[in-house]
């Protein structure tokens, strides 16, 4: 014969809202119980906390042992339903019921009724304040610190290009095609490169002397851009056949021997002479 007995009690009747009430369960039986979902069965009460199942082997019975608090947040009474246990032979054994009640929290009606208090001024207080002014000195003096540097950069920025903005056109190509015959390009025969670098120089100066853009433009165009500006016919018939033959050279794989090369060496510096003389004669008219 099946031998179950269930006892459900509480440590208390009633408690005020948001108090806890603690419910043992003890159950005695000689059989294999399954527990209920006592979350589910005691709602709308929460469960505040669900102890373990203990158990403890008394005979040829079982003893289980559970503690649930719940809680709640809302006044009245409540009656925790019987909670059902069914063993693995198919039997089920039901609990008591509890009754339980949570209260209202009471008022304190004797106590007198204020005026709400305005905000307390609190002092300065200098050692409070001291980090966030230091702070604010300290990044002060790093803005300064940045726009001085700034303004300093900027200005050797404009000074350095004042000075490459100074430098007569006519000179600055002077130089580079000495800087150019002091490679040695031709000698060493690397013939492309040095036409290369040769035409760039003279593209320079006459975007400078002339105020064109040759750089980008193709030797035709080129051509005709200083044909606008009123240069002698042979001058121009020089700087043509120059470029010409700097065009073969860099995409006709075309390659003069070194005295040809050295005398177009000779006309450039010729040639930016006497572009800057007839421009010069040109202002002055």
């Amino acid at each position: 014969m099946a031998q179950t007995e269930i006892t459900i009690q509480s440590d208390t009747d009633y408690v005020f809202i948001g108090d806890i009430i603690n419910i043992d369960l003890a159950i005695q039986s000689n059989e294999s119980l399954i527990w209920p979902e006592i979350e589910e069965l005691i709602a709308p009460l929460e469960v505040q906390s669900l102890g373990k199942i203990d158990t403890l082997k008394m005979g040829n019975s079982n003893v289980y042992r559970q503690r649930v608090a719940v809680q709640s947040f809302d006044t009245g009474r409540f009656v925790l339903p019987s909670l059902a246990f069914t063993s693995l032979l198919g039997d089920t054994f039901y609990s008591d019921s509890v009754a339980i009640a949570f209260l209202a929290v009471p008022l304190d009606t004797t106590n007198a009724i204020f005026d709400i208090k305005q905000p307390r001024e609190v002092p300065f207080n200098f050692a409070e304040a001291q980090p966030y002014i230091l702070g604010g000195l300290a990044l002060l003096l790093l803005l300064i610190l940045i726009f001085f540097l700034i303004k300093k950069f900027s200005n050797k920025s404009v000074e350095k290009m004042e000075e490459i903005i100074l430098i007569p056109c006519e000179i600055e190509a002077n130089e580079a095609l000495k800087q150019l015959d002091s490679k040695e390009y031709i000698t060493k025969g690397l013939v492309k490169e040095h036409y290369v670098e040769l035409t760039e120089i003279l593209r320079h100066y006459f975007d400078r002397e002339f105020e064109i853009d040759s750089l980008e433009s193709t030797t035709d165009e080129t051509i005709a851009l200083l044909k606008d500006n009123k240069l002698d016919v042979k001058l121009i018939e020089q700087i043509s056949e120059l470029l010409v033959e700097a065009d073969l050279v860099k995409f006709a794989k075309s390659s003069p021997d070194s005295r040809t090369s050295n005398n177009y060496m000779t006309k450039s510096f010729e040639i930016v002479e006497n572009c800057h003389k007839m421009k010069t004669e040109v202002k002055d008219v």
